[in-house]
């Protein structure tokens, strides 16, 4: 055998072993067990059923991708932080060890009742671009906070282009223009090019069947996470709504959640709704959800700022103010089969803000929403509309029960130039 040839055998013999060290070591990771966590324990334990950890944040300093943190039952009282990732295949989950309820809690300052900001007095709080993680069965008191890297710069971009009107920049963010998901899949490397930030969304962040209280879920610059099943309630004033996504952050699915009594905010409306998308961001499924008992001007649910391409259906809503909002230049959101009773203003807004307008702006108004199949019914007051529609263009109306209409000063005068549909035609509702 001549020496090329022995070279060449020993490159491939070198690779081999070290794809077959790191095959080695991928199942390892996934099969890495759980760690275990209770009152009786001690953080100098092996983390084993019989040698538990004290406390969950020792458990999860400890966790690599696989491993399952099983919490025995009783109060944990600390915050916990979050910067290390699960991979995809082999996730890193907080669940209930099954022998008692189990409750995650900190010590937090109260939030003012003014603030205009999501507190970030969380007892998660998940950074540096975390990735898979999956929260269950757990009662969390004053929620998650989950922020992207990056996540401060993609939200100063964001809102001074909404600040001086410039609805260009905005929607040169891929995916933000056109409904288009593969490219919006690139929206946090455009975004780190313009704003020379580095940024690294934090993703599938997971929260199942879990009860939430005093703060509920934020996340900023994060994609591809779940809020499914859980009962988020009882939400303290200023701390922001139950749930609230935002800032870019695509791909979310929120299903099966039950959301009631977000307390009032001092400062308006954004402070205090139930299920909150904006800030550009888009492609969320929100569906089967109940946001129910909103005092004050609270929406049950909003997309606001640019959020697009989100799809709604099969809610419900109940005892708020506007159960379904399409308010700041929301273009291509779809709204089907959704269901409203007792609201107080309207069941439906389209960017109402804009009534006053001769015509729609590509900068704040709703854009190609589809709109189909929705019911209200039982307004809780006199003067409660079905639908208000302030400013909008390109968008469809089909098989809907709106209960009263609402039409800007010129809706009705632009209504079929601007491409818009109701039931089949061109002609406009009558603002009855």
């Amino acid at each position: 055998m001549n020496r090329r040839v022995r070279t060449r055998l020993a490159v491939v013999t070198v690779h081999t072993l070290a794809v077959t060290a790191i095959g080695a070591w991928l199942p390892a990771q996934a099969r890495a067990g759980t760690l275990d966590v209770a009152t009786t324990g001690s953080d100098a334990n092996a983390g084993t059923a019989a040698a538990p950890l004290r406390t969950v944040q020792a458990a999860i300093d400890r966790a690599t991708p696989g491993t399952t943190i099983r919490i025995h039952a009783g109060t944990y009282k600390q915050q916990l932080r979050i910067s290390r990732s699960g991979i995809a295949g082999a996730p890193i989950t907080v669940t209930n060890a099954g022998d008692g309820p189990v409750t995650l809690t900190s010590d937090q300052v109260p939030d003012s009742c003014d603030a205009h900001q999501p507190s970030p007095r969380r007892t998660l709080r998940i950074t540096a671009g975390a990735d898979y993680w999956t929260f269950k069965g757990l009662n969390i008191v004053h929620g998650a906070y989950i922020n992207g890297k990056g996540a401060g710069a993609a939200f100063t971009f964001h809102a001074n282009n909404v600040k001086s009107g410039n609805w260009q920049a905005r929607r040169a963010v891929p995916g933000a223009s056109t409904n288009d998901p593969v490219a919006a899949r690139n929206a946090a490397a455009y975004l780190a090019k313009v704003t020379g930030t580095a940024m690294d969304p934090s993703e599938h962040i997971e929260f199942i069947g879990n009860r939430i209280t005093s703060r509920g879920i934020y996340a900023t610059l994060a994609n591809y996470g779940v809020l499914k099943d859980n009962t988020i309630s009882d939400i303290i004033c200023g701390s922001g709504p139950g749930v609230w996504v935002m800032t870019f952050s695509n791909f979310w699915e929120i299903s099966g959640n039950d959301v009631s009594r977000i307390a009032p905010s001092g400062l308006r409306h954004y402070m205090q709704e139930g299920i909150r998308v904006d800030s550009g961001a888009g492609y969320a499924h929100v569906y089967g959800n109940y946001v129910h008992d909103l005092s004050g001007d609270g929406r049950a649910f909003n997309t606001d700022e640019d959020a697009s391409f989100n799809i709604y259906e099969n809610n419900r809503a109940a005892n708020v103010a506007i159960a379904y909002n399409d308010q700041m230049a929301g273009w291509g959101n779809t709204w089907r089969n959704n269901v409203a009773t007792g609201y107080r203003q309207y069941c439906f807004g389209f960017r109402l803000k804009d009534a006053s307008m001769a015509l729609p702006s590509p900068n704040s108004s709703t854009n190609m929403a589809s709109v189909s199949g929705n019911t209200c019914s039982a307004p809780a007051t006199t003067g409660a509309k079905g639908v208000g529609i302030g400013a909008i263009s390109k968008s469809t109306f089909s098989g809907n029960t709106f209960p009263g209409v609402m039409l800007g000063k010129y809706v009705a005068g632009y209504w079929a130039k601007y491409g818009n549909m109701w039931n089949g035609s061109s002609v406009p509702p009558s603002s009855r």
